[in-house]
């Protein structure tokens, strides 16, 4: 196989900020930029109860289709590429959810979708014939496990709707599907049985991490031993995989964990030796996030916010859509009031909250913004 055609190589690739220099130079410039990607809430309920959910705050919204479709139409006038469904809520408990799907596509959208998978035995085709990727948080990857991780007895609904979707996608290259693990130290022996559950399913990745505490408000179950433990458990997990399944490991590290590395000029307490490693952390050296705009998220209730990891939190919401009165996603885009939270954001007061999804893009935009010495030479 040439490079260039592999799953790692296209869609998981951690070089796809190059497809969007442009944005990343006006960026570097101090100019603004509208996003490449948005996230929508379908809903802001679950039918899951994860110990370590992300979101905030559940509720009782459920973005209306009328408000969705002008939406997207506004988005891709605007030049956004990617829609992900996701958070919030599960977005499949949407009872239009498949029109959602359609207009995004109909639109030129590429669709993303982020679930618990409980509902995806009932949408497989249109997840298919829809989507882009699909990655099931899974998390336990036994019936018990999953049950202690996520409050529900569903996994053999959930890997059964996993493996008619494999089936139904066939050798086509869409979507792109994987399961993702947060686990800590209690579950760590299961590692392998996860490797196991993706390759019998027929997945195209697994994804492990460890779970997010502090930055989301959760209380932690391991000390920093244990956490690093983990990780290297994760990264000795790869060696194990025999076929075209891929193994990912988020290197990502709390700012807990951060805190206590020692480091110095140059060097990220999150990477170790600068760019040498996975791990992120380029806002720490930094000292600041230029790349939030690439980003948006609209929530059920159609509030707008500025990146995916400040999602329901009043306090960084830019605006609400309301087209019948003029406000559209361009008008809050442009308000004095996004301008002032960026501003904020700019200068990383949001780090308590972030996990670090734009490092790669603030690595980038950070090296354009330079002096780039020696930048005649290759």
């Amino acid at each position: 196989m040439q490079f260039g055609e592999s799953l790692k190589d296209i869609e998981l690739s951690p070089h796809k900020y190059l497809l969007h220099a442009d944005k990343l130079k006006v960026l570097a410039e101090g100019g603004d930029v509208f996003p490449v990607t948005v996230e929508i809430d379908p809903v802001d309920y679950c039918n899951h109860r994860c110990r370590w959910c992300v979101d905030p705050r559940h509720g009782k919204s459920s973005l209306r289709l009328d408000l969705a479709f002008e939406l997207l139409d506004e988005l891709r006038r605007l030049g956004v590429m990617g829609i992900v469904y996701k958070g919030g809520g599960e977005p499949t408990l949407h009872g239009e959810f498949p029109e959602l799907l359609d207009c995004a596509r109909r639109l030129g959208f590429e669709v993303g979708i982020v679930t618990n998978g409980s509902w995806l035995e009932a949408l497989c085709g249109h997840i298919v014939s829809l989507a882009s990727y699909l990655r099931v948080s899974i998390d336990g990857p036994t019936r018990e496990s999953h049950k202690a991780a996520h409050g529900t007895d569903d996994f053999d609904r959930i890997v059964s709707g996993v493996a008619k979707v494999v089936e139904m996608r066939g050798r086509h290259r869409h979507p792109a599907i994987g399961l993702s693990f947060a686990m800590d130290w209690a579950v760590m022996h299961l590692i392998d049985e996860a490797v196991s559950l993706g390759e019998r399913l027929g997945v195209d990745y697994v994804l492990f991490r460890t779970p997010f505490y502090d930055e989301v408000g959760r209380t932690p179950t391991m000390t920093i031993e244990q956490t690093r433990a983990v990780r290297e458990a994760f990264k000795n997990a790869r060696q194990g995989v025999r076929g075209s399944m891929q193994v990912f490991v988020d290197q990502w590290i709390s700012n807990r964990e951060a805190s206590l590395i020692e480091g110095s000029a140059g060097i990220s307490p999150r990477r170790g030796s600068f760019m040498a490693k996975e791990a992120n952390g380029i806002e720490h050296v930094s000292g600041r996030c230029l790349a939030s705009p690439l980003l948006a998220v609209v929530t059920a209730d159609g509030t707008v916010y500025p990146c995916c990891n400040l999602r329901a939190l009043d306090r960084w919401a830019i605006g609400v859509l309301d087209y019948g009165n003029g406000v559209d996603f361009r008008k809050i885009r442009e308000s004095e009031h996004r301008h002032q939270i960026m501003s904020q954001i700019h200068q990383i007061r949001c780090i308590r909250h972030c996990t670090h999804p734009m490092s790669k893009y603030n690595e980038a935009i950070e090296y354009l913004s330079g002096p780039k010495h020696h930048g005649s030479f290759v």
